[in-house]
């Protein structure tokens, strides 16, 4: 477990039990006091959009949010429900409603929302779903676990017996083929063909991407953008952790970008911010990189 802390914002990241750890990546809990004029930085900072305290979300790969004591609004959609959303990159906006807000995302592993849940990623991805729009009516326990427990601490436990109880009865041979193309990926840190993935997922070229699609929601070089971009963020982390001075060029180069104008292009479009202004405001001192600036 991690904590992060500064005057208005905390972190803390959970790891799931250890049997779901191939199909769920962590459990994040926030909680900000404060009005969101005394926790958001003036309005030419990016995190302050129309009076709004927003909190760019990361890009991933299916994840769960829930929000307490705030309204939340994603991709134009306004709830107070569990929402899930598809692999993309969204903008999540908060107003608090008496000052203080807390919340939890979860993060899947590549395709492990669909191993654990059925969803069909590819027809979710960059939408967001309400628990009541869910078809999973079993996921309304989820929404009550959140609305009903207030520590963190409390809460993954019961995440954790909710979704051991949805482990696969047996292996599922397309997840096995995602996980092996996922290794695959980070050991070529990126330098990778569709063709090369496909062979390494053992399925020929068209049946890989279908399988690919539904599984992880995003096309083979989509999501190789993602792992980039991943890798390029925890390596900043890494730096700033050790105290060291992040020298942008060398760091973006060693993850595969051309320049810095290249990052700056994928890191605005991922990350809402450049690669400099995620090094002033995105980075806790955490072995992890965290979804909620602040």
């Amino acid at each position: 477990m991690q904590r992060q802390t500064n005057k208005c914002m905390q972190h803390q990241i959970i790891l799931p039990a250890e049997g779901l750890r191939q199909y769920i990546y962590r459990y994040v809990f926030v909680r900000a006091e404060g009005s969101t004029d005394t926790m958001t930085p003036p309005a030419d900072d990016p995190r302050f959009v129309n009076g709004k305290h927003v909190q760019p979300l990361l890009p991933n790969y299916g994840s769960f949010i829930f929000m307490r004591n705030a309204v939340v609004e994603v991709a134009g959609k306004q709830s107070d429900e569990l929402m899930l959303l598809g692999a993309n990159q969204m903008t999540l906006g908060l107003t608090t409603v008496s000052g203080w807000f807390e919340g939890m995302m979860m993060d899947f592993q590549p395709g492990g929302m669909h191993a654990l849940l059925g969803i069909d990623m590819q027809q979710l991805a960059g939408q967001v779903l309400t628990v009541s729009e869910c078809a999973d009516q079993g996921l309304k326990s989820c929404d009550r676990i959140f609305k009903s427990t207030p520590h963190a601490e409390e809460i993954a436990p019961l995440l954790d017996a909710f979704f051991m109880g949805r482990l696969p009865k047996k292996e599922d041979p397309h997840y096995t083929c995602i996980r092996n193309v996922v290794a695959a990926c980070d050991e070529a840190e990126g330098a990778i063909s569709a063709a090369e993935m496909a062979s390494a997922a053992c399925l020929g070229e068209r049946q890989f991407l279908r399988v690919f699609r539904q599984y992880v929601g995003v096309a083979p070089k989509q999501f190789i953008r993602l792992r980039r971009f991943h890798r390029t963020i925890q390596d900043m982390q890494q730096q700033a952790a050790q105290g060291k001075t992040i020298d942008l060029l060398a760091t973006v180069l060693r993850h595969g970008y051309y320049d810095l104008s290249h990052a700056a292009l994928e890191f605005q479009q991922m990350g809402c911010v450049s690669p400099g202004q995620f090094r002033t405001l995105g980075i806790p001192l955490t072995a992890d990189f965290s979804v909620f600036f602040a």
